[in-house]
């Protein structure tokens, strides 16, 4: 049996009804790669596991199941790395499904030999990124640029349609961070651009397959633990701290614009969930998240707007 070019990992839990259309559409959007499905369980009570048992052997697919327990997605995630045979990774998510990236993603990798690859929200960036990969010389861009144009909002990226080189990984010893359940995908990406050697653009423009994604229902209450997305975030801030691709700009950013931006998200959750301000406060307070609510010249006029009703006149903020 030949090597496998992709793994497709796909975390799952109570998806009896929607796992079967989700695999025959997976098994298509990679047909022409030598591609292996790893599904990984997060102790499902349905008939998950066995409806993808099922349809793996029914249509002849390169895959498997792993039952994980009732653990969560980035301890999924990370199984399915260890677990992955292929020379590059992918991450499949029932309720945000983006079509027909595959083989143009394939096709950079091979070309470029890149760490990281990631699509294109836009038909200019898609022009921009074709003019890279037809040049003499493919683009390799430094992390530390990426990294700063997404927390400045210029450049989107979506865990759901990236490539990464698993030997990356591996040698890297990237890996998602078990217990968080909030932002543990965005740190993931932030580490492996600051990480890379080379991430190379793709020129695809990703879209959304809605047709075909589970719809959500309704939300449980997140409470207190939507801080660990504040807490994913100062893990990375140390990393570019630290780094071998320390950048003076990228720390200014982080500090006066990433960390107080996640800071007054969580306090806009928990205040939509019916906390009281008071409480709120209390929390940052006792937790030390309130000395991460500074600004300077990096923080968006508006989010310093938030901040400074928030700390001075808190029952008059209204969350966004």
């Amino acid at each position: 049996m030949q090597s496998a070019e992709l793994s497709v990992i796909f975390p799952v839990r109570n998806l009896e009804k929607e796992i079967s259309g989700i695999l025959h559409w997976v098994s298509a959007q990679t047909a022409g790669l030598e591609t292996e499905l790893i599904v990984v369980d997060m102790g499902s009570d349905d008939r998950t596991v066995l409806e993808a048992v099922q349809k793996i052997k029914e249509r002849g697919l390169r895959g498997f199941v792993i039952q994980n327990g009732e653990t969560t997605v980035a301890s999924a995630l990370n199984t399915g790395i260890q677990k992955a045979g292929g020379d590059y990774v992918t991450f499949l998510f029932a309720g945000r499904l983006y079509r027909g990236f595959a083989p143009c993603y394939m096709e950079t990798a091979v070309r470029s030999g890149a760490d990281f690859v990631y699509g294109c929200m836009t038909e200019e960036e898609s022009r921009t990124a074709e003019r890279r990969l037809v040049s003499s010389a493919v683009c390799r861009e430094q992390g530390a640029t990426l990294v700063f144009n997404m927390i400045k909002g210029t450049l989107r990226m979506d865990i759901s349609a990236v490539f990464i080189r698993r030997a990356f990984l591996m040698e890297k010893q990237i890996r998602f961070t078990d217990s968080c359940g909030y932002g543990y995908s965005e740190e993931f990406v932030y580490r492996c651009l600051l990480e890379a050697e080379s991430a190379v653009q793709a020129p695809v423009v990703l879209h959304r397959e809605k047709e075909c994604e589970m719809k959500r229902g309704r939300q449980q209450p997140v409470g207190k633990n939507i801080f660990q997305y504040a807490d994913a975030m100062l893990r990375v801030a140390d990393l570019v701290r630290t780094g071998s691709t320390e950048d003076l700009k990228l720390v200014a950013l982080f500090e006066q614009q990433k960390l107080p931006l996640t800071v007054m998200h969580g306090v806009d959750v928990m205040l939509q969930e019916g906390v009281g301000y008071n409480a709120v406060r209390g929390f940052l307070r006792v937790n030390g998240y309130d000395k991460y609510l500074k600004t300077g010249r990096k923080t968006a006029k508006s989010l310093k707007r938030r901040i400074a009703v928030w700390k001075m006149i808190p029952w008059m903020y209204q969350p966004k």
